[in-house]
């Protein structure tokens, strides 16, 4: 926001420097920057128009005849708002403007002695469109760097933090100036005549305006405002319009209180204050067709909307030259809602910006008041009435400062009866109690003064923090311990980082597109007012952002790649913390060295083993025991190379080949191994007892056994290799598992090949180790266990064969 410093003086009466102010505000919590409200411009003069002429060569271009009062000039223009009588800024011949120096230019056949003058030239706006016109009684001749004070006035911009939305005004800044300086802000009061009459039947229907009040003026004539309150318009950011706007933004910007004018012919029998209907709209004075969502609060009459509540009015409702009669609205709508649909719809306004920071809803008559005494005095009419709905009055709140509480938070005393001078300072009526002070909460504050704290707060910002002497602080010397969730999470990323995978950070909220692809239900957990639309849900799993990231790798040609990721998975009433895992390409197992060279000698192909073997192997690594795996049914794997892990019958995740049509739309590698581990589940309700859920890596890992000391052998093992002939479909794991129970001698079970003899047969290898604890096995008892382990198999597994047998 941008306050003029002349402004602020109408306020105070302060002399300090512009740069020393801005200083002390910044010490105080309000961030500012103090500038020159321009800068003098040499050769330039007011002049009037005397005749404005089509160019006849020109089509967009008009002839204007005008004079500062002592020589006549020939301007050519492109601006449209030019006419005969006005009164124009004329920069003239040597006169430089931004980077151009003025100078005689021949558009055709005739030349331009001049150029008319826009705020933007001028350097007074980021934007204007057409001339600026001055007001008639500004004599021709005169110098606009005067008149405009140029180089005179300082501008404050300041920037507030969300809950100082008090600060949002001259009044409210000239108010936080005088507490600073120990100045009292002087106080203009309205003198206004309203006729006792009905205004235009008002009802609120929502709870979400807590105070509307309208006031109807007649007879009004819409015109320039006068150029005092232009300039103020024009040092504070804005483009002067008309004079009955002017005055609802001028009061905005000295009262902090938004406005807004309907003409009230415009206006269809009463006007209802309520929520708006699911799918309705209303074209805005910015010409935008907004659609609106069921809670967005409008204001609207018997036949249609006429204006966004708190953000921006309508177009049909609008004052224009025509306006004779005006409804002049004054309210305080709901916070929360203003921000809600000011964000969904992507505007903001000075209006709706000064809603969503709280605005004084005590002041709204008298800043309401003021309106209508400038448009009175300026406009013509006559006001006729008002209605004010105040449902729910405001009732200050009592909140108790004590002098310990100060003490203990500032470092340094502040007595009470110090504490009571700094608050009233600010406004903030206070009474001197036993051990501090209690202040009643005006209204102006209510958005931002709650508590005890923020009172300390106050007083310490004009006491002055810089005052404080130095301590040092008090550390404490118990060790800290880290949790165990935290400990666990470490240990499996210390796992993946040792086995040669990288750790990646990804985005927990994905697109609707992937899940698409990879055949998946869209996740419960949307984002309502999300920035891009390929950031609209909330994942539930971590498969869809580990692709992402190879599709991210696969664009700057990086094709070999072992990633992990230790993140959330959202769910309608939980979180998990999951690991999730992705290989793709080739892997370095092993690399040779001499002294002259090194170089990588042993690189492979990912497959679906090595990959599971990993995962296996960090399960192992925790002492988890009794893992199965069984086949996948996730639409995204390839059925013959992917398993469902379970760990003492839990499923706690999976692992596969990304199926080959998946691969193909994703545009990323057929070799593609991917997985997850369920770690932790994460409750929404605070203090809910996790530990029993099942299904999680954490909680198998909290109740394992602890792993007891086993005699090493005394005696040495028979290896058998045996190679098996099944049916296709058979399970190996199944049949590994089969062999293991078949006997109490079997000591291990390795797989060590499967190769497909036709379509309806495969050969499996294993390599099997026998020992006893007591003795020696002769090559005698291991034949004969072979073939009673032979004749198990086939009575379970029908169609088995013994292809060889080895060892």
């Amino acid at each position: 926001m941008k306050v003029p410093y002349s402004w602020i003086k109408e306020f105070l009466d302060i002399e300090e420097p512009a740069d020393k102010v801005a200083e002390r505000l910044n010490e105080t919590g309000i961030e500012t920057v103090v500038y020159p409200f321009g800068s003098p411009i040499p050769n330039i003069t007011v002049a009037r128009i005397l005749s404005v002429k089509k160019h006849p060569e020109r089509d967009r271009l008009l002839v204007c005849e005008a004079t500062d009062g002592s020589r006549k000039y020939q301007i050519i223009t492109g601006a449209d708002n030019v006419f005969e009588g006005a009164k124009v800024i004329l920069a003239k011949e040597g006169a430089q403007i931004g980077d151009i120096v003025i100078k005689p230019v021949k558009f055709g056949s005739l030349q331009s002695e001049g150029m008319f003058l826009s705020l933007e030239e001028l350097g007074l706006a980021e934007k204007s469109e057409g001339v600026f016109i001055l007001p008639e009684e500004v004599k021709e001749g005169e110098d606009p760097n005067r008149l405009l004070g140029l180089g005179e006035d300082y501008i404050f911009e300041i920037e507030i933090t969300p809950n100082r939305g008090d600060a949002l005004s001259v009044r409210g800044l000239a108010r936080e100036i005088g507490a600073v300086f120990n100045l009292r802000r002087k106080e203009k009061l309205p003198v206004v005549s309203i006729a006792q009459e009905e205004v235009p039947q008002i009802e609120v229907l929502t709870d979400k305006t807590l105070r509307y009040r309208g006031v109807v003026l007649k007879g009004v004539q819409v015109r320039p405002s006068p150029f005092d309150i232009q300039l103020k318009l024009i040092k504070s950011g804005q483009n002067p319009i008309n004079n009955i706007v002017d005055i609802t933004n001028y009061i905005l910007l000295q009262e902090g209180q938004p406005l807004h004018a309907f003409d009230l012919n415009k206006i269809k029998g009463k006007i209802v204050v309520r929520e708006a209907e699911e799918g309705e709209t209303v074209i805005t004075l910015d010409g935008e067709e907004r659609k609106l969502k069921a809670g967005d609060i409008v204001i609207a009459d018997e036949e249609k909307v006429i204006a966004l509540a708190g953000i921006m009015g309508g177009e049909n409702t609008k004052v224009d030259e025509n306006t004779t009669d005006v409804l002049l609205e004054a309210a305080v709508f709901d916070s929360i809602q203003i921000r809600k649909t000011a964000k969904r719809l992507a505007v903001s306004t000075d209006s709706s910006y000064r809603f969503e920071r709280g605005v004084d809803i005590e002041n709204l008559p008298n800043a309401q008041d003021k309106a209508v005494e400038l448009m009175v005095k300026l406009a013509g009419g006559k006001a006729y009435g008002e209605k004010d709905i105040y449902s729910r009055p405001y009732k200050p709140k009592n909140v108790k400062l004590r002098e310990k509480t100060t003490y203990r938070i500032l470092g340094f005393e502040v007595p009470k009866e110090q504490a009571k001078q700094l608050l009233e300072r600010l406004e903030i009526p206070t009474e001197i109690v036993e051990d501090g002070t209690v202040s009643q909460i005006p209204a102006f504050r209510a958005f931002d003064l709650e508590r005890e704290i923020d009172l300390v707060e106050e007083v310490g910002r004009l006491e002055g923090l810089n005052t404080a002497t130095e301590t040092y602080p008090r550390i404490s010397v118990e060790g800290f311990r880290k949790s165990e969730e935290f400990l666990f999470e470490l240990r499996t990323r210390d796992f993946f980082k040792d086995n040669g995978f990288d750790e990646v950070v990804t985005y927990t909220f994905v697109d609707e597109e992937i899940y698409n692809i990879l055949e998946l239900e869209l996740p419960a957990v949307r984002i309502k007012n999300y920035l891009l639309k390929i950031q609209s849900i909330m994942r539930d799993n971590l498969a869809v952002s580990l692709i992402k990231t190879l599709q991210h790798n696969l664009r700057f040609q990086t094709k070999d790649l072992k990633i992990f990721e230790i993140s959330s998975a959202f769910f309608e009433d939980h979180e998990e913390i999951r690991a999730g895992l992705l290989a793709s390409g080739r892997f370095i197992e092993g690399f040779n060295f001499t002294k002259e060279n090194r170089h990588f000698s042993t690189v492979e192909e990912w497959n679906f083993l090595r990959f599971k073997g990993v995962i296996e192997s960090y399960l192992k690594s925790l002492g988890l025991t009794d893992i199965e795996y069984r086949p996948s049914d996730k639409p995204f794997l390839n059925p013959y190379e992917s398993a469902d892990i379970f760990i003492q019958g839990q499923y706690v995740g999976y692992a596969g080949k990304i199926h080959p049509e998946k691969a193909a739309r994703l545009e990323i590698p057929k070799n593609a191994y991917i997985g997850e581990l369920k770690l932790r589940y994460i409750s929404r309700e605070v203090g809910e007892e996790t530990s029993d859920r099942e299904g999680y890596i954490y909680n198998l890992f909290k109740n394992r056994q602890l792993p007891t000391f086993k005699e090493l052998p005394k005696f040495p093992a028979v290896k058998r290799d045996l190679a098996f002939e099944v049916d296709e479909n058979l399970q190996v794991d199944k049949l590994l598992k089969t062999v293991k129970e078949s006997s109490e001698y079997v000591e291990s079970v390795k797989l060590f090949d499967v190769y497909y003899i036709d379509s309806k047969r495969k050969s499996v290898a294993v390599s099997l180790q026998f020992r006893a604890e007591d003795r020696s096995l002769s090559d005698e008892e291991v034949n004969r266990l072979v073939e009673e382990m032979v004749e198990k198999l086939k009575s379970r597994f029908s169609g088995l064969k013994l292809r060889t047998q080895e060892g």
